[in-house]
């Protein structure tokens, strides 16, 4: 009783001391002064006092161990028959990490309960609700009751936030942990609970429980619940629930992404699986598509990170698929599979030895089988590169370990390089003096490069990629490259560089040519294209009466190197034109030139390079020589005569100044990036001495929004009848220096409507509109289709052959991506819409229309070119977003076309 006392002392002077007490004409001062002096009264039985200098002070265990805060903005008074304070106005009581706010507050001092609730206000509507914190937890309710002894309350009409989850529950009973006899964790008992994860007052969907057990920033346990939408119960039940609402990764079910009905593979559903995490750098995802017709699939992800270490992720997928033919019974089965992973490491983990790179590997057109989004589907090529390199601190060498692949979803061919070792040694100066007295001398410039790898090559299709064949006729092999040069200025503005370059190639399997006779082969015509050695194409006809063919498929075991010397001095130098204006819009123009000429030597490659083997069954004492080396791994190619070119090219460049009247400053412009002009004259040759002549360049318009690329052929003989090279020089016969033999032109573009609208006005867009003035009907609509960008390519191919010259267009299609908002509500996305004029078909349009229902969203989305389409309703991510309505046709199900 007499701690009781104390803290009424205590409370009594705080509400002396509040803000509201001058107003507060409830108690009088001679009542209050009746109450303070009946307080000193001892209320204590007098005993003998004990013989101890020590004497034990004992504390009652129901007594709180932490300082009550209580106040308000109003006013409040104590009830000294009651035993009560009431709080009125911001109300607030505070005890050790809880936190409670209301209007009104009510605090019984004998049984320690705080009740508290709101008041209407002026307009008659509920204001000042109970705010409950404590520690990390917080709610609001209508009204609430708390004991600070037991640490228990009772929560009338709470509002409850767990991870993403609201709880709304009629009356809940809360339980705080931590206490002796208590539960190590706070405990929420709630019944006639709505469980949802819409934000709206009045939820438009959610999963009504009878009961609710929720462990904060653990799990939320429900016993029987039904679903309801706008308040409204629907006949879905559930006989239980578990939601983790821990804010940290837990294992769990991953409920299904989609479910289908299939007319072919029958009601399945897809991504179902298991998450658990491995540890704190680590999870796991085991993912499964199940049909009821005995269609499949597996599959298997995982993230990864450590910081200042490294990231990444792997994701395995299987696919095993049964349909049925509509004009055949018979099960058609199609496995496939995809491998993707990708690692980075961080710069700061290493900064001598580096690890990551990408792996995408698909079989059987994986993607396209399963997805119908455009990327999927117009994607024919996959790549992957994935490196280890090492580097030595002062030394100047490297090493790096490889694995690459690259694949055609078209042809199915599929190339893996695996492992792939290369050394490199960075440019040495092996003469160099350490400590040079005088001028560095000529020998001391002489540099020494090296570069050696060795690899492993499996080539075949998809389908027969892991068969036994495939890996039996596996390539192996070497090779090194190694480079002396030395480098010198002649007349101060020429730089001289003579060079020796020889290369070694070691191959374990070599290409064998055999004639395979075939006395169906009969004699007919037929039509062919010629690729002469010099780049040009010709289109003959041919009489074939060889009753055979020569097959070039098989591989040779043992061990053949392939080797190649030669020895080069090359000469090059810039030269300056410059042009300039004084008034006028053009202020200058520039032209560099960069000359280079040189000398090339090689001498030529040995028969044993060679295979001669017969062509024909009517000639067979004719032969044709073969390379043993075509078409592996490396690319390498004999000699068939003696190498000594002159080789001569020129680079050009062309810059412009032109006058900015907007800021009075003169700007530089590139008109073209780079124009080449190159070609050789072979003086050992005893024929066709000059090679073709080739012209490059590319140019960039419009602020690098379109690249103009072009390429041309020219030729110093004529051509014969018969499409053959005539020996005879085109000057010599036809009086003109050269022949023209190909162009190719390609245009590029690449823009989006912002960049359209910044290229008209010639400066940056800061923002949409103008700050300060309200968006007119430009705006918007510039607005609006702010998220679309256009790629448009065309290519053409002028061919010269005998007769008029040939004209191609090789590319020329169009095609638009991106998103627009139709309304704050609406928008509509195009992930693939274009249009190939050459074919004149659309190129796989794919539409996507979305429509934000507050926590529901609804989607639809159409590939008219498979025929397939998706429809779904569902619930925005979150912890309910298996609630889906989804209805869909996929590739399997479809004919095709519009």
């Amino acid at each position: 009783m007499k701690y009781i006392n104390h803290i009424l002392i205590l409370l009594i002077l705080s509400v002396m001391a509040s803000p509201g007490h001058a107003q507060d004409t409830l108690i009088n001062k001679a009542l209050l002064k009746g109450l303070i002096d009946s307080l000193f009264e001892d209320t204590i039985v007098h005993q003998p006092p004990a013989i101890t200098r020590n004497p034990e002070i004992f504390m009652s265990p129901d007594s709180l161990d932490a300082t009550v805060e209580y106040g308000s903005a109003d006013s409040n008074y104590l009830d000294n028959v009651t035993r009560k304070v009431h709080l009125f106005g911001d109300a607030y009581v505070r005890y050790k990490d809880l936190s409670l706010k209301a209007d009104y507050i009510v605090v019984d001092l004998d049984s320690s309960i705080a009740t508290a609730e709101g008041l209407l206000d002026s307009v008659g509507k509920l204001a000042g609700i109970p705010e409950f914190k404590m520690g990390e937890e917080s709610f609001t309710a209508e009204k609430m009751r708390y004991n600070f002894v037991k640490r228990k309350g009772i929560i009338y009409n709470a509002l409850t936030k767990e991870g993403d989850l609201t709880i709304h529950g009629e009356k809940t009973k809360f339980v705080a942990g931590g206490l002796v006899d208590g539960p190590d964790d706070d405990i929420l008992y709630g019944s006639r609970a709505l469980i949802t994860t819409c934000d709206h007052p009045e939820p438009h969907f959610g999963i009504r429980a009878s009961k609710v057990k929720t462990i904060p920033d653990k799990l939320a346990v429900i016993g029987s619940s039904n679903m309801e939408l706008f308040g409204v119960p629907t006949p879905i039940w559930l006989p239980f629930g578990f939601y983790p609402v821990s804010e940290t990764r837990s294992a769990g079910l991953i409920l299904p992404r989609d479910y289908e009905r299939s007319p072919q593979l029958g009601f399945g559903i897809r991504d179902i699986g298991y998450y658990f995490p491995v540890s704190d750098w680590a999870d796991v995802k085991l993912l499964a598509d199940i049909y009821f017709n005995g269609t499949y699939g597996l599959g298997v992800a995982s993230n990864y990170a450590k910081k200042y270490k490294y990231r990444g992720n792997v994701a395995l997928r299987y696919s095993y698929r049964i349909t049925e033919p509509s004009n055949d019974y018979r099960e058609n089965i199609e496995k496939s599979f995809s491998i993707r992973l990708t690692h980075n490491q961080d710069s700061k983990a290493n900064p001598y030895q580096t690890i990551g790179g990408s792996i995408n590997i698909q079989s059987n057109d994986f993607e396209s089988l399963n997805y119908n989004d455009a990327q999927s589907a117009l994607t024919n090529t996959y790549s992957s590169n994935f490196n280890y390199s090492r580097t030595f601190a002062g030394k100047p060498y490297s090493l790096t370990a490889a694995f690459n692949h690259s694949q055609n979803t078209q042809s199915h061919l599929v190339t893996i390089n695996a492992p792939e070792f290369n050394f490199r040694l960075n440019r040495i100066y092996p003469f160099k003096s350490q400590k040079r007295l005088g001028p560095e001398a000529w020998y001391e410039k002489i540099a020494f490069q090296y570069a050696g790898s060795a690899r492993a090559q499996v080539s075949a299709t998809d389908t027969t990629l892991f068969d036994r064949s495939t890996w039996q006729n596996a390539q192996y092999g070497t090779q090194h490259k190694a480079n002396a040069s030395v480098n010198f200025n002649v007349l101060k503005y020429f730089n001289v560089t003579p060079a020796i370059d020889y290369g070694e190639t070691w191959f374990f399997k070599t290409r064998y040519s055999m004639f395979k006779f075939d006395p169906e082969d009969t004699d007919f015509v037929q039509s062919d294209t010629i690729r002469y050695p010099d780049g040009t194409i010709a289109y003959i006809e041919k009489d074939t009466i060889n009753y055979g063919v020569v097959e070039r498929d098989s591989l040779d075991t043992g061990f053949v190197p392939f080797r190649s010397m030669s020895a080069s001095i090359n000469m090059n130098t810039q030269i300056f034109g410059t042009l300039q204006f004084k008034k006028g819009w053009l202020r200058g123009i520039r032209h560099v030139i960069k000359p280079s000429i040189g000398f090339s030597y090689s001498q030529p490659s040995p028969d044993t390079y060679y295979q001669y083997v017969k062509f024909s069954e009517l000639y067979p004492d004719s032969t044709k020589p073969y390379s043993k080396f075509d078409n592996l791994m490396y690319s390498v190619r004999p000699n068939d005569i003696r190498q000594a070119n002159l080789n001569y090219s020129f680079t050009n460049l062309f810059e412009a100044k032109y006058f900015n009247s907007k800021d009075s400053t003169e700007k530089k412009l590139k008109l073209f990036d780079n124009i080449g002009v190159g070609g050789s004259y072979n003086i050992a040759a005893d024929s066709f001495n000059f090679s073709p002549l080739g012209i490059n360049g590319t140019t960039r318009l419009f602020k690098g929004i379109t690249t103009i690329s072009i390429g041309a052929t020219y030729s110093f003989y004529g051509r014969r009848a018969n499409g053959t090279l005539d020996p005879m020089l085109y000057i010599e016969s036809d009086n003109k220096l050269l022949r023209f033999e190909m162009l190719r032109l390609r245009f590029s573009t690449s823009i989006s409507f912002g960049d359209i609208k910044k290229l008209l006005e010639g400066k940056p867009v800061e923002g949409p509109g103008v700050p300060g003035r309200p968006k007119d009907t430009r705006d918007k609509f510039e607005d609006l289709l702010s998220g679309f960008s256009i790629s448009h390519e065309f290519g053409v191919v002028r061919m010269g052959v005998n007769g008029p010259d040939v004209n191609m267009v090789t590319t020329n299609s169009i095609n638009m991506v991106g998103g627009m908002e139709i309304t704050p509500n609406w928008s509509i996305y195009f992930g693939n819409i274009g249009y190939d004029f050459i074919s004149k078909q659309i190129t796989y349009p794919d539409i996507g229309l979305s429509r934000d229902l507050h926590c529901w969203q609804l989607s639809f989305n159409w590939q008219p070119t498979r025929g397939t389409y998706a429809f779904n309703i569902n619930v925005k991510p979150g912890t309910f977003d298996f609630l889906k309505v989804p209805y869909k046709r996929g590739n399997y199900d479809s004919s095709g076309g519009f």
